[in-house]
């Protein structure tokens, strides 16, 4: 591994987070991006976004979700599922993803706003829809089925396409 560098050496580090809200383990919160969207209209990714200066992964999480969905959620719900690091080669980013899951066993209000809609969505149903923003898809199963463990893996992008799964891992928690 010579030639590997640090991920902080040239491309930009950006920390972020997604959650998945789960209803009875049959339906999903999800958001479906803008139309007007430059990138991926119309596709389907969890609520979240970016991690601010003063936030850990799970206070951003929890925030991001209420911000995009109105969904209010409390740290006892909320439980960590996957840490990704998404290298995209053309755009010098390296998207640094905790990926956290929340059941919940009755639906809140939601709400959607300028960057898209918020919706339930079947877990089926979502599994294999073409709409859903490809680095989603690399996490969804062990998300989505309730998988055991925390899944971490590191994946190459270029063009919005997938170049190459460099490690998926999966280390069982007590």
């Amino acid at each position: 591994m010579a030639n590997t560098k640090a991920l902080s050496d040239g491309d930009k580090l950006i920390p972020a987070c997604e959650i998945y809200v789960v209803y009875k383990n049959k339906e999903v919160l999800v958001f479906k991006r803008s139309p007007s969207y430059k990138v991926f209209p119309g596709y389907f990714i969890a609520p979240g976004g970016h991690i601010n200066e003063d936030e850990d992964p799970m206070t951003a999480v929890i925030r991001e979700c209420k911000e995009e969905s109105g969904i209010t959620l409390s740290p006892e719900q909320v439980k960590l599922k996957a840490v990704s690091f998404h290298h995209h080669l053309d755009r010098k980013e390296v998207w640094c993803e905790y990926l956290f899951r929340a059941d919940v066993d009755e639906k809140q209000e939601i709400k959607s706003n300028t960057e898209g809609e918020a919706c339930w969505v079947d877990i089926d149903t979502l599994l294999t829809a073409e709409n859903v923003f490809p680095p989603s898809k690399h996490y969804f199963k062990h998300i989505l089925s309730n998988s055991s463990g925390i899944k971490f893996s590191s994946s190459s992008w270029k063009d919005l396409e997938l170049v190459e799964e460099v490690t998926d891992l999966y280390q069982n928690v007590s």
